[in-house]
This record gives C-alpha cells, sequence and structure tokens, in this order.
C-alpha cells in the first residue's frame, strides 16, 4: 500500500478479480450499441455497455440490426472508458466501451443494434 492509498497496481489488480475473467471467457460477448459515429484514421466508432462476456481486437464479429439483417466486422480498436486498468486490447462485461468495426458504415449501424462475437467454449475454459 502506497502513502496515499492503494497503488495503481493493487487498484487494478482488484479491478480484474471483479471482472471475473475465466467467466467471460466463457461468454458470448455482447453489447447493445447506444451511440455510433465515425472518427477520422479510426473508421465507424460502436459504444456501449458490455452485457456479456468479453472481446478482442481483431475478433471477428456479427452486427444483428433491430429491423433483422446481419452485418459481418471485424474489432479493429477498443476503448475502454475507465481509468482503473490498463489498455489490454480487451473489453469485458460490464465496461463501457468504444468500438472500432471495420466493413460497416456509421449509416449501417443504429441505437440497440447488439454486436455479437461468439466466444463460449472457444478457449477450453
Amino acid at each position: 500500500m502506497g502513502l496515499f492509498g492503494k497503488s495503481k497496481k493493487e487498484r487494478e489488480k482488484e479491478y480484474m478479480n471483479r471482472l471475473d475473467v475465466p467467466l467471460c471467457l466463457k461468454e458470448d460477448f455482447e453489447l447493445i450499441i447506444d451511440d455510433v459515429f465515425t472518427i477520422m484514421g479510426v473508421g465507424t466508432v460502436a459504444t456501449g455497455n458490455i452485457s456479456t462476456g468479453m472481446c478482442r481486437e481483431g475478433e471477428n464479429a456479427c452486427v444483428y440490426k433491430t429491423s433483422g439483417g446481419v452485418l459481418e466486422t471485424i474489432i479493429t480498436t477498443i476503448d475502454i472508458h475507465t481509468k482503473e486498468r490498463k489498455s489490454n486490447g480487451c473489453g469485458y462485461k460490464t465496461e463501457h466501451v468504444g468500438l472500432g468495426l471495420r466493413g460497416v458504415s456509421k449509416e449501417q449501424l443504429e441505437k440497440g443494434d447488439r454486436v455479437i462475437v461468439k466466444n463460449a467454449n472457444m478457449y477450453g475454459m
């Protein structure tokens, strides 16, 4: 413990323990989109809270439209909106994140669409 409370490393370790990463690995990733915008150099970004599971940069994902269609995409970047841990190219259940998505435009996405990555049983946990 540091002079002014817990060190950054200790706080990060506690945060990662609360996330229950082994459980996240067993669940499919799901994020419900709450906003969509474009960033120059990144492309289309969809933000929202992760409902279940986890995702990694470079993973293939599907966007299930509220209107019934399905779009295939690749997660190019993950921006976590927390200072509790270092960015490691992953997003975990309960975190609010921005996902850079390749191959889809801002106009194709809308609030309420679901981004899904099939993780369950992929990692042999």
